[in-house]
């Protein structure tokens, strides 16, 4: 394993436009430039696994470069984004996607099922048709079509909102609704997106709780785990563009789904001490944690995120390194509120 300190380099920016990252707007993402500084620090024949991979960018990033990693998240539309993502591009084919359009095209009026109402009211009518009529044949795509139809979904309800949404969150409905071609939008993902799968991959990615990690990973088997935990001021993954996808697919209730995910404020603490106990079971001996946290504000000021995870659990770290927002909307609302919060990366040996 690695016995030195990684280096935190300072963002100017934390989007890469060039790459699969942008084929769905999840909220609350890492950076995949800062994702891709950290990893490529690591030694190349370790097994990484990030606990709370949201829509794989840790493991996407590790992936291209060669290093096994495993992903974990128990909620279903991450799971979908990070197998988009990681999926081999041996099984992709260009016209099977064409294929499930021309598909959808050709289902009659009568067979269209309708958009449930929160989701129906953001998009135009003719958009909305698009969508349920291509819904029909989801069973059919493979991962990463999935991937791009759920990407497509947002892009149009921002389209249909005359793009005055910005791309991680929804505003208030713009009157008149704007027609947006859903199909043109799904090919548009497909065709801006495909390009960076890679032919040889070995990823895994688990929907599971990460508090019971040693289910579905053995003892002692990981050499780093790199996260981004969930934000400790219960951010609502669930909510903004990931709503539309679970109103329109109607397969899982959003309060079902939160109810297996980290947050809630009032019982973070206790979650993420049973996390660390897992963590701590699947390390290696020497294995490294390290984690990406941030500043909270509260009414009383800020909590630094570096004491707070170091004061959470009976593991002292090795060290905990600090920055400042730079490129990121965390930035502009520092600016807003007049805070100045910082991030901070923190890095546990299992001993």
């Amino acid at each position: 394993m690695f016995d030195y300190e990684v280096v935190l380099k300072q963002l100017q920016s934390v989007n890469n436009p060039n790459s699969i990252h942008g084929i769905f707007p999840y909220r609350g993402k890492i950076s995949a430039i800062d994702a891709r500084n950290m990893i490529d620090q690591f030694p190349k024949g370790i097994c990484l696994l990030d606990p709370f991979c949201g829509s794989g960018t840790i493991v996407a990033e590790a992936q291209e470069v060669g290093i096994r990693a495993i992903g974990v998240d128990n909620n279903p539309i991450a799971i979908t984004i990070s197998k988009a993502k990681t999926m081999s591009s041996k099984f992709f084919d260009a016209n099977h996607a064409d294929l499930m359009v021309r598909k959808a095209m050709r289902v009659g009026e009568e067979e269209v099922e309708e958009m449930a109402d929160w989701p129906r009211k953001h998009f135009h009518p003719k958009t909305a048709t698009q969508i349920m009529r291509l819904k029909q044949f989801f069973s059919e795509m493979n991962d990463f079509e999935k991937g791009a139809f759920f990407g497509a979904i947002a892009l149009s309800a921002r389209g249909c909102n005359h793009y005055k949404w910005s791309s991680n969150q929804i505003g208030t409905i713009q009157y008149p609704l704007r027609e947006i071609d859903f199909f043109g939008k799904f090919h548009d993902k497909v065709n801006k997106n495909s390009p960076h799968l890679l032919a040889d991959t070995d990823s895994e990615i688990h929907q599971h709780d990460t508090r019971g990690l040693s289910e579905i990973i053995p003892a002692n088997s990981v050499d780093v785990v790199y996260t981004s935990p969930p934000y400790f001021d219960a951010l609502d993954y669930t909510s903004y563009y990931t709503k539309f996808v679970y109103e329109i697919m109607a397969k899982h209730e959003r309060s079902d789904i939160k109810k297996g995910l980290i947050q809630k404020f009032s019982t973070y603490k206790d979650d993420m001490k049973v996390v660390m106990l897992e963590i701590k079971n699947v390390l290696k001996p020497g294995g490294k944690a390290i984690f990406v946290v941030g500043d909270k504000k509260t009414k009383d000021g800020v909590i630094n995120g570096g004491e707070f995870f170091t004061e959470l659990v009976d593991w002292e770290p090795d060290y905990v390194k600090q920055r400042g927002y730079t490129g990121s909307s965390s930035q502009i609302w520092d600016n807003v509120n007049n805070t100045d919060r910082k991030e901070q990366v923190i890095v546990w040996t299992k001993h």
